[in-house]
C-alpha cells in the first residue's frame, strides 16, 4: 500500500475494497490500521491475515522470517506448531510422489506426461509426482502411527474408514499446490490407470488450504502478472503447465473448486484485467459466464478467449501451437461481446429476448464499479437496440425488489448496536482509556468500573484496558479478539482521537448518561404498571411514589 503522511497518521488506497479517494489509514503511534471506507482494521498480524489470507500462526511466522526473529513454541501449544508440522508432512509427501514418478512404478505415468508434451524440466519445476496404487505407502512413509490425531485429521492426506487409516491419493498423477511463499499446502490428483469415478481428487480444506483463496501456480507467475498487468485464467493444472511451458507466463489455474467472489477479490489485489480461457465445450462456456460476472463485480476488466472445436486449452496449445494462442490472447473478446454471442442474443425474439435482458441486467446491477457498470449498460443498449434509460429502469426495479443494506457488516453492527446514548458514552470512555496522555487515562480509571459497560464486546474491551499497568498497547489488545468483525469494531473504537481540552466535562457527561439510562428505563416500566393498574381500577400510589423518587434522582444526577 502506497502510504503518505497526513498529520500524525498515514493514508493510502485501501487494498481491501475499490476506492479512488484514500480512506485506509495507519496510526504509527498505536500500531494499528483502519479503513474508514469498508471498516477493515486491526494490527500488523490482522493485515497479513486479511491481505495474504493466512492464519494467525502463519502471519507470525511470515513476520518472524522477514525480520529474522526466532520463534519458540511452548510445550502444549500444538495449535501454534501444527502449521510447521503440516508443511513438513506435505513436503515429505511431495518428495515421495516425485520419487514414485521416476521409479519403475511411475514409468507409465511419466511416459503419459511426456507424451502430452510436458518436459522433464517443467515436471521437476512444479514437482509433479505419482501416487502408486497402494492403500498405505504414504501412511508408512510418514509413519502415521506416530503422528498425532490432529496432524492426521488436518493434513488432508489420509482417509478414515471402518477398516482404518488409508492414503487419500492412490494411482494418481500428483500436482502439488503451492502457497505464494512457495510452500506446498495441498495436492490435486489426476486419475491414472484406475477405475475410480472421480477424474480429479483434490485435498480437502485444511488449516493450510482454503480453496476459495488459492490459485494453482501463483508462486511462479505472480511477478509476471504484475509486470504485464493482466492474468490469463484457466481451469486445469495441465492447461496451466502447457501455457507456462511455452512461455505464456502470466497465467493461473483454479485449484479444485469453482470460481467464487473470494477468488475475484484475491485476483483484484494483483491485477486489474483477466483473460478467461476455459474449456471450449458448453460446460466451459457456462463456467466462463459465471466467472466473468464474478470478476466484473470485483472491479476487474474481463476478456474471453474460446478454444476452437470444443477443445480444452491443453489440447489446443498442443495441436495448434504457441503462436495461435498468443494471437488469440492479443485479440481477446470483450466479456459482453462474448456473452451476447454465446447466448445468440442478437437473434432472440419475444419472451426469450425479454428474459435475456432481465437476466443480464440482474447481473450488471451488482457491479460496484460505476464505470464498468455504465459502460456495460451503454454497450448493451447499443447492441440490442434498446433505450439505455429502459435498461437503467429495469435495474432500478430489480434493485428495489431485492435491495439489501450493502454496507459492510461492521457498519451494520455499529448502526444497530452502538447508536444509543449509553453505548456511545461507553465508547467515549473506552477511547479516553487509550488516550496518549497518561494523566487522562489515570483520571478516567478512577471514575469508571467494569459494570458500567453493558455490551459484551465493550465490556471485554474495558476489561483489557482496566487491568494491569497504565501503559496501553493497542496493537496487542486487538489480539484478544479473534473474531474478524469484533476485531474491526475494536480497531475503529481504538483508532478515534478526542479533543482533550474538555476531558473532565466529557467524562462527567458520559457518567451522567450511564447513570440516568437505567433510571429512565425503570421509570418507563413503572408508568406501564401505572397504566395497567388504572385500567383495572386499582390504586397505583406505590408506583407513583417510586416514579417521583426516581425523577428526583435524575435531577440530582
Amino acid at each position: 500500500v502506497d502510504l503518505r503522511l497526513r498529520g500524525a497518521n498515514y493514508f493510502g488506497l485501501c487494498p481491501f475494497h475499490d476506492e479512488k479517494t484514500p480512506s485506509f489509514s495507519v496510526a504509527p503511534a498505536k500500531q494499528i490500521y483502519h479503513c474508514f471506507g469498508c471498516g477493515n482494521g486491526g494490527n500488523v498480524f490482522s493485515f497479513l491475515m486479511e491481505y495474504q489470507k493466512v492464519t494467525f500462526p502463519e502471519a507470525v511466522i511470515i513476520l518472524a522470517e522477514r525480520y529474522n526473529i526466532p520463534i519458540e513454541y511452548e510445550q502444549g501449544q500444538e495449535s501454534s506448531a501444527i502449521f510447521s508440522s503440516l508443511y513438513e508432512l506435505h513436503e515429505k509427501a511431495a518428495k515421495l510422489y516425485t520419487n514414485n514418478l521416476y521409479s519403475s512404478q511411475g514409468e507409465q505415468a511419466l511416459n503419459y506426461l511426456l507424451e502430452r508434451n510436458l518436459t522433464k524440466d517443467i515436471l521437476k519445476q512444479f514437482r509433479i509426482g505419482f501416487s502408486i496404487d497402494s492403500w498405505n505407502q504414504l501412511n508408512s512413509h510418514l509413519k502415521a502411527n506416530e503422528l498425532s490425531k490432529d496432524e492426521i485429521n488436518k493434513s488432508g492426506l489420509f482417509s478414515h474408514t471402518d477398516k482404518g487409516l488409508f492414503d487419500r491419493f492412490r494411482s494418481r498423477i500428483m500436482f502439488p499446490v503451492f502457497h505464494p511463499s512457495g510452500k506446498i499446502i495441498a495436492f490435486g490428483g489426476r486419475i491414472f490407470k484406475s477405475n475410480e469415478a472421480a477424474k480429479y481428487l483434490n485435498s480437502p480444506e485444511t488449516p493450510l488450504y482454503k480453496k476459495s483463496s488459492v490459485f494453482y501456480g501463483i508462486q511462479a507467475t505472480r511477478d509476471a502478472i504484475r509486470k504485464v498487468g493482466y492474468t490469463i485464467l484457466v481451469e486445469g493444472y495441465m492447461d496451466f503447465l502447457q501455457f507456462y511451458q511455452v512461455g505464456i507466463r502470466p497465467v493461473l489455474a483454479m485449484s479444485g473448486t469453482a470460481f467464487t467472489q473470494r477468488h475475484g477479490w484475491e485476483l483484484s489485489k494483483i491485477t486489474r484485467k483477466v483473460i478467461l480461457i476455459y474449456d471450449g465445450d458448453d460446460a466451459g462456456g457456462s463456467a466462463t459466464v459465471r466467472a466473468g460476472f464474478v470478476l466484473l463485480k470485483a472491479g476487474i476488466e474481463t476478456n474471453v478467449v474460446r478454444p476452437p472445436d470444443g477443445l480444452d486449452p491443453d489440447d489446443w496449445i498442443r495441436q495448434n501451437g504457441r503462436e495461435e494462442i498468443k494471437t488469440s490472447i492479443g485479440n481477446a473478446q470483450d466479456f459482453l461481446d462474448f456473452h451476447l454471442e454465446y447466448f445468440q442474443a442478437m437473434s432472440l425474439k419475444g419472451s426469450e429476448r425479454r428474459d435475456y435482458i432481465y437476466n443480464i441486467t440482474r447481473e450488471i446491477k451488482e457491479i460496484r464499479d460505476n464505470i464498468f457498470r455504465d459502460e456495460l449498460v451503454r454497450v448493451l443498449a447499443e447492441r440490442l437496440k434498446v433505450n439505455e434509460s429502459d435498461l437503467v429502469k429495469i435495474m432500478k426495479e430489480q434493485r428495489s425488489r431485492t435491495q439489501t443494506n450493502n454496507k459492510d457488516q461492521i457498519s451494520r453492527s455499529f448502526l444497530t448496536e452502538f447508536t444509543s446514548k449509553e453505548k456511545k458514552a461507553q465508547i467515549e470512555l473506552l477511547q479516553l482509556l487509550v488516550n496518549k496522555d497518561e494523566s487522562i487515562r489515570s483520571m478516567v480509571r478512577t471514575k469508571v468500573n467494569i459494570d458500567m459497560f453493558t455490551h459484551p464486546l465493550l465490556q471485554k474491551l474495558a476489561r483489557q484496558l482496566l487491568k494491569g499497568k497504565m501503559m496501553v498497547d493497542t496493537a496487542a489488545i486487538i489480539e484478544y479478539f479473534s473474531d474478524k468483525l469484533e476485531r474491526e469494531i475494536v480497531t475503529e473504537i481504538l483508532y478515534q482521537e478526542h479533543d482533550t481540552s474538555l476531558t473532565e466535562q466529557i467524562v462527567n457527561d458520559c457518567l451522567k448518561t450511564l447513570k440516568s439510562g437505567p433510571i429512565k428505563r425503570r421509570i418507563d416500566e413503572l408508568r406501564i404498571s401505572i397504566r395497567e393498574k388504572e385500567t383495572k381500577g386499582q390504586n397505583p400510589e406505590v408506583e407513583l411514589n417510586k416514579v417521583m423518587k426516581l425523577q428526583q434522582e435524575l435531577k440530582d444526577n
